[in-house]
């Protein structure tokens, strides 16, 4: 169930990122206002660049926390995996002088691991897969043979997962599975 017009931020590293995380934000949030802020032109290292605008957009969704308004962040979790990036994102305000954030601020976090590519390949059905490998070859070849797609993946997402397709899920891709939780938190 959408919930009313929002305003918000989607801090992610590349295209790919706002493909998948802006249709995922308007099957599960709603239309609204959305910006995106990634790497221009990529010029850079995405992560890079999400974990130094973490903090100022931390500010600003503290800053309107009485609005209908939203940060998700979403960052690779390439080698460092789920709890890895998590704390460097604390670290980051820590360094800037803010605390971490809570359970009740409207700030979300989605680290897929070990890629986007990862968790879209997986919610398009492709099973054989884990966290360590980088399965952007095999993404892009499947989106070719129009197996599967970022607008696939975010309609899978939706669907209502078998006791047993969560528990492989969680075994398997355990960022993916962490990162419906943080949908469930903003829900609630």
């Amino acid at each position: 169930m959408a919930l009313p017009r929002f305003r918000g931020v989607l801090l992610c590293e590349d295209r790919e990122h706002e493909r998948f995380f802006r249709r995922l934000l308007e099957r599960w949030i709603g239309k609204g206002k959305l910006h995106v802020n990634r790497i221009p032109n990529r010029g850079g290292a995405g992560d890079a660049y999400v974990v130094a605008e973490y903090a100022k957009e931390v500010q600003q969704a503290r800053r309107w926390k009485s609005e209908n308004y939203a940060l998700v962040v979403a960052i690779d979790g390439d080698r460092e995996k789920l709890h890895g990036r998590l704390e460097r994102l604390d670290r980051r305000l820590e360094t800037a002088g803010l605390p971490r954030r809570t359970e009740n601020e409207s700030i979300i976090i989605c680290v897929p691991s070990r890629n986007i590519e990862t968790w879209e390949i997986w919610l398009c059905g492709v099973r054989d897969i884990d966290e360590k490998q980088d399965y952007q070859q095999r993404f892009r070849e499947a989106e070719r043979q129009d197996k599967a797609s970022p607008k696939m993946a975010v309609r899978e997402w939706f669907r209502s997962l078998s006791a047993a397709g969560s528990r492989l899920e969680e075994k398997t891709l355990p960022a993916l599975s962490a990162a419906r939780a943080e949908v469930r938190r903003f829900e609630s």
